[in-house]
């Protein structure tokens, strides 16, 4: 770069772009949890619908990406408001923004649920506090105090019989998933990446698939002004 070249012309995203997103998207997520945006480098704006057509969005987090399906998969409480609204309606967008590394993700489709055996084997994963609060948390249902909610907490462990000394030692114990609590995956149909670059002259791109659930469909790939 030269005093009468300010700008950096460098490609940022692939030049060509690749057949795919999902590496590119894959190795940015990697290297976002390599290199530390923390405390949550899989943190993506899950952006519903709701029933009278106006959206809502909010903070959910990457469990899984699968660039061989084109797919994204995330976690809730099915009696959320964008549990209800993902039942009506299974439309959704994503944004990931890894801004230590000036990148932004954009995805696009429709849910499916996972499988009972995914959601059992996530939910077997987390914190034994997490798996507590799932089964007291009535979520985005009013309530009345905070007190209600540790209450309501303090009944789950006692109606699941959780011996707490041995899960405050880190003992394995044994929290089955409720019945109202599972998994989603995104079967992606457009998916754009951008790049921030000097002068504001950004890298961006955009693949789109016109038939994402038969999950090997060719993507069809532009580059966009920034």
């Amino acid at each position: 770069m030269t005093s009468l070249d300010p700008f950096d012309t460098e490609s940022l995203l692939p030049d060509p772009l690749p057949e795919s997103p999902f590496p590119t998207l894959a190795a940015w997520l990697a290297e976002a949890r390599e290199r530390g945006q923390t405390p949550n480098p899989n943190a993506m704006t899950l952006a519903t619908v709701g029933p009278d057509g106006r959206p809502s969005a909010r903070i959910v987090l990457c469990k899984d990406l699968d660039p061989d399906s084109g797919t994204v998969t995330f976690y809730t409480n099915l009696q959320s408001r964008k549990g209800r609204e993902l039942a009506a309606n299974p439309a959704v967008a994503l944004v990931f923004h890894w801004d230590h590394a000036d990148r932004q993700a954009r995805v696009e489709g429709d849910v499916e649920p996972v499988s009972d055996a995914e959601a059992d084997a996530y939910f077997a994963s987390r914190r034994w506090e997490s798996r507590i609060g799932a089964w007291a948390s009535q979520q985005s249902q009013p309530l009345e105090s905070r007190q209600m909610l540790f209450e309501a907490a303090t009944e789950r462990i006692l109606d699941l019989n959780i011996d707490i000394a041995a899960a405050v030692r880190g003992d394995p114990v044994n929290i089955p998933r409720p019945p109202h609590w599972s998994g989603f995956r995104v079967l992606a149909s457009r998916v754009e990446l951008w790049h921030g670059s000097t002068g504001r002259l950004h890298d961006r791109a955009r693949w789109e698939r016109p038939d994402p659930a038969a999950r090997d469909a060719t993507w069809v790939a532009t580059r966009l002004q920034p």
